[in-house]
């Protein structure tokens, strides 16, 4: 057999292969298939890719994997292609580095099913946050998708819009260990000591194609599927954590985005900083699983990554609304659902210190823990870029939820939820869409719905209604 021709590249950097930046094909599907093996920790992985368009501008195409990961063998068509690659600055993957590959296009064709067979580790990196708890180890795999952790090859460059794909996945593990891929758990079977699950997520954010392994017990009910480990402090909060996401996802699917009745859920048990939301995957920490309790902080982190899907409306990253509808929204849609199922008194507390955190951060421009905060900005002028500095720290979380709490103290119960059952179910929207849906639930208040998002002051009437005593 002909052997792949790799050409390195020793320095980090765009000038190893001589190209530019370019236009990628956009991917239509991928079907993965990666075995982990725990003994010297990696994985071995094929992806077949196929395409949306026949044509494509370039004679060259570009693809990108994690910086570690190698490229074994590539086939278009089946047949044989030479490979070159280099490592490059890649700011969507966690560790910052990417291996970058490149295929020549013969007449710009691109081929039907590009098949990608590749191997490696991906081994832990503080290089873009401590919180990037993405690795593989001997515990397991605990990898995000772009622009976290490049686990599979992406056609993006870095920081892009993420399409919609099909992903089929089959995974193979250690018969002890069990994996779980955003999407359709279709079964699993034990052969030969290999656990062999399978996977299937259509047209879903590229972004939400996560994957973990661990040791894992599973639960279900309905259609929710929830993976813990076999210690007797994580089994003793199942229970309690899969009838409160069952709460929690009925008021969601009541009065937010609805979801299929009976449509798969997966709540995972994760590491240190994997309290994360892909699709229909949530993650809540060790910690927060252990601990867990409704009215306490595990039980608003589990609510909060649990409220993802439902609140994600599609908007580019371009868009004014992007880091409002990513984070911002998420950090006050989970509160009305716990008002109902813990009590309106509870709501009430959590929206008093927001306030007063709020006002206290604005007066001393510091955090809690006494570092320097970025210069509060108004929420339509955060930009995607603004999210990693401002997420749980400043106007995405308390300034954002304080505006959620005035469209629901003003619109009133009934009307707000006939405004929320409108905002989520919408396909688009934009920042002038997002303002007329609010005006045209709350007439009369146009200077205030733009004071909110763009302007920072905060005024008297905007304040939270507090009881008598306090």
């Amino acid at each position: 057999m002909k052997k792949i021709s790799i050409g390195v590249a020793l320095m980090l950097g765009l000038s190893g292969l001589n190209v530019q930046a370019q236009d990628m094909p956009r991917v239509a599907g991928y079907t993965l298939d990666a075995t982990y093996a725990d003994q010297e920790p990696g994985i071995e992985a094929q992806a077949d890719v196929t395409f949306a368009e026949a044509s494509f501008s370039s004679p060259w195409l570009i693809f990108y994997l994690h910086g570690e990961l190698r490229v074994d063998e590539v086939k278009a068509d089946g047949k044989q292609v030479d490979v070159a690659h280099d490592l490059v600055f890649y700011s969507s993957d966690y560790s910052s580095v990417a291996r970058r590959f490149r295929i020549e296009l013969p007449g710009g064709k691109l081929p039907k099913k590009l098949s990608i067979r590749y191997s490696g580790k991906l081994n832990p990196s503080v290089a873009r946050s401590p919180s990037n708890y993405m690795r593989v180890d001997k515990d397991g795999v605990f990898l995000r998708s772009y622009p976290y952790s490049v686990w599979f090859p992406v056609f993006l460059e870095a920081n892009e819009d993420t399409p919609t794909v099909d992903v089929e996945a089959t995974i193979r593990t250690p018969r002890e260990f069990a994996a779980v891929v955003t999407g359709e758990r279709l079964g699993e079977e034990v052969v030969d000591g290999k656990r062999i699950s399978r996977w299937r997520s259509l047209q879903d954010d590229i972004f939400n194609i996560q994957l973990t392994v661990r040791k894992f017990e599973i639960m279900k009910q309905g259609g929710f599927h929830l993976y813990y480990l076999r210690d007797d402090a994580s089994r003793a909060t199942a229970s309690e954590i899969l009838e409160f996401s069952t709460q929690l996802e009925e008021y969601f699917r009541a009065n937010y985005a609805n979801r299929s009745e009976g449509a798969q859920l997966h709540v995972v048990q994760m590491p240190r900083y994997g309290d994360i939301s892909s699709g229909n995957m949530v993650g809540i920490s060790d910690r927060v699983w252990r601990d867990f309790e409704p009215s306490s902080y595990s039980g608003r982190t589990l609510a909060h990554e649990l409220v993802h899907p439902f609140v994600q409306i599609s908007v580019p990253r371009s868009s004014e609304l992007y880091a409002l509808v990513v984070e911002g929204f998420p950090s006050f849609f989970d509160l009305p659902a716990m008002a109902e199922i813990i009590g309106e008194e509870f709501y009430q507390q959590i929206l008093a210190r927001t306030e007063d955190g709020y006002l206290e951060r604005r007066r001393t421009g510091l955090d809690r823990r006494g570092r320097t905060l970025p210069v509060e900005k108004p929420l339509l002028a955060m930009t995607a870029e603004d999210i990693s500095t401002y997420k749980d720290r400043f106007v995405l979380n308390d300034r954002a939820r304080l505006f959620g709490n005035w469209l629901r103290s003003t619109m009133g119960l009934t009307r707000f939820r006939e405004f929320t059952r409108e905002l989520f179910s919408r396909q688009s929207l934009d920042a002038d869409g997002l303002v007329a849906m609010i005006e045209a639930y709350l007439p009369g208040t146009a200077d205030d719905v733009q004071r909110w998002l763009r302007a920072t002051d905060y005024p008297e009437h905007f304040r939270v209604a507090r009881e008598a005593s306090d």
